[in-house]
């Protein structure tokens, strides 16, 4: 998925920081900020890192809070239109004001109306605007915050409201605050767990790109692994096992060896408890590999549960 970075000192960014998060996500590059009394974006498609270094050396002095992002296509064309941030609201279209929104997370829940958009531009032009645009206020109603987080899951959004000049992000504690940084939403996409898309890890101790290691432990390197990740789909392996489909109530397909593992034991429902939630298989459909390492790095007794319960079906 994408990566945002909501500091309040720009000039502290490290480049070898920057450097990393592009290599891990290189599909649209985007920056957001009030100056002036006025709310100002620009967002590129680079070729190479040189690219966000001139756009980032006009930037990058200002004592001013900034948005960043850094995009991980995974619907959509890639392009300049489908980089972040993106318009919510506009003075210029009748709005009472300006408001940009970035977005990280692996699919919003909308509609996907439009060929070759992306789901960040089908939740803002069919839930996000139609309601802001009503009532602009809302975006600084608890309420209304509830709702729309409730309804994102474990995604984030990064909003600039240019008329009171606030960021405002939903789903703050599914992100990350780094000391020299500010607010990420997340850190595989600087510091992955996994050899895979992403092969840069940034070391804030020494300030250095290194390369995710080969002989790191993964999923893919042990017995069990994850296969068939994406577009809703998830599946496990065992090596030398044969396979075959196995329906799950929901209608997703996982492959079942013909050995299964023995079965965890029963275990105090608390211990799944995700971010103050109770965990269930759809928060795993809607993650990619690497925030499903994470988790299971987090909580590796609930995940356990879990899938003995919902896959083994343990529940004894």
């Amino acid at each position: 998925m994408c990566l945002i970075i909501q500091t309040d000192k720009p000039k502290q960014l490290s480049t070898r920081l920057l450097e990393t998060a592009y290599e891990n996500n290189s599909d649209g590059f985007g920056v957001m900020f009030v100056n002036k009394g006025k709310l100002h974006t620009h967002k590129i498609v680079p070729k190479t890192f040189n690219d966000i270094e001139k756009l980032w050396d006009k930037y990058k002095s200002m004592d001013i809070p900034m948005g960043i992002h850094f995009r991980f296509a995974t619907t959509g064309d890639t392009n300049r239109t489908m980089s972040h941030p993106f318009e919510v609201l506009s003075k210029a279209k009748g709005d009472d004001r300006d408001m940009w929104v970035m977005h990280n997370g692996p699919q919003l829940p909308t509609p996907m109306i439009d060929n070759n958009k992306s789901d960040t531009h089908q939740f803002v032009k069919w839930v996000l605007r139609p309601q802001l645009s009503a009532n602009p206020k809302l975006l600084h109603n608890a309420e209304w915050q509830e709702m729309i987080e409730d309804l994102i899951g474990t995604d984030k959004l990064l909003f600039l409201d240019g008329k009171t000049k606030e960021f405002v992000i939903f789903n703050r504690d599914q992100g990350t605050d780094m000391d020299t940084v500010g607010w990420l939403s997340n850190t595989y996409s600087i510091q992955p767990t996994s050899y895979g898309k992403r092969d840069k890890y940034y070391d804030e101790k020494t300030d250095t790109i290194k390369d995710v290691s080969l002989d790191r432990w993964t999923y893919e390197d042990d017995d069990w692994g994850y296969s068939g990740i994406g577009h809703g789909h998830y599946g496990y392996y065992r090596r030398g096992a044969e396979i075959k489909p196995t329906p799950l109530a929901s209608g997703v397909s996982i492959q079942e060896p013909k050995q299964l593992p023995v079965p965890l034991p029963k275990q105090d429902a608390d211990e799944t408890m995700w971010n103050g939630k109770k965990l269930n298989m759809q928060d795993l459909y809607q993650m990619d590999k690497d925030e499903i390492i994470d988790l299971c790095e987090e909580n590796p007794v609930g995940v356990g549960v879990l899938v003995s319960e919902e896959i083994v079906g343990n529940r004894a």
